[in-house]
C-alpha cells in the first residue's frame, strides 16, 4: 500500500512540459532491450522485478493509449514511432507483488525526425495474469484504481501504418 498520494499518471502527465528536439539517433526498440530494468541492492531490486524491454514496452502501450483516448497529443507530423528510454525502476518492497516505480523518457518520434518527449516515474505493479498495470488513482472508496493498458499494436495512434 502506497504510504503518499500520488497524482494518477494521466493528470500528471498533462501538467509536465513538452520539449521538441531533432533526432540524431534513436534508441534500441523496446523489444531489443535486455537487462532488468533496475540495479542495486536486494530489497530495491528483487528478483521479481520486470526487465528492461517488458517495462519499456508496457510504458510505450500506457501512453499510447492516453494518446488514444486525448488526454494528450504527440506534437511531431506523422508519428512513425512511440519508444520508452531504458529505465530506472525501484520496488517499493521486497516481496513479490509489491508495488514498484520506474523512471524515464517517453519518445514520441515523426516522420521529419522531430521527437516529442515526456518524463514520466508511474506507480506500477504485476497483475496475478504477469501483466503490468499503472496506479491511475484512488476511487470514491479510497481504494487504489490500477490500470493495464492496450497493446500498442492496437492503438490508432501508434500501430505502424502500412
Amino acid at each position: 500500500m502506497l504510504n503518499y498520494a500520488r497524482l494518477p499518471l494521466a493528470a500528471a502527465a498533462c501538467l509536465l512540459p513538452f520539449s521538441m528536439a531533432l533526432a540524431a539517433s534513436s534508441t534500441p526498440a523496446a523489444s531489443n532491450a535486455p537487462g532488468s530494468s533496475c540495479i542495486g541492492d536486494a530489497s530495491q531490486c528483487p528478483a521479481w522485478m520486470p526487465s528492461q524491454a517488458e517495462m519499456r514496452s508496457s510504458i510505450a502501450d500506457y501512453f499510447c493509449e492516453l494518446a488514444d483516448q486525448g488526454l494528450f497529443q504527440p506534437r511531431v507530423k506523422q508519428l512513425i514511432r512511440a519508444e520508452s528510454s531504458p529505465l530506472n525502476c525501484g520496488a517499493l518492497q521486497p516481496e513479490p507483488g509489491s508495488n514498484f516505480v520506474c523512471g524515464g523518457e517517453m519518445r514520441f518520434i515523426g516522420k521529419g525526425g522531430e521527437i516529442h518527449r515526456i518524463q514520466f516515474s508511474p506507480t506500477l505493479r504485476r497483475e496475478q495474469d504477469g501483466r503490468i498495470a499503472f496506479y491511475v488513482g484512488d476511487d470514491e472508496h479510497a481504494e487504489h484504481l490500477w490500470r493495464v493498458p492496450a497493446p500498442r499494436s492496437s492503438s490508432p495512434t501508434c500501430a505502424p501504418h502500412g
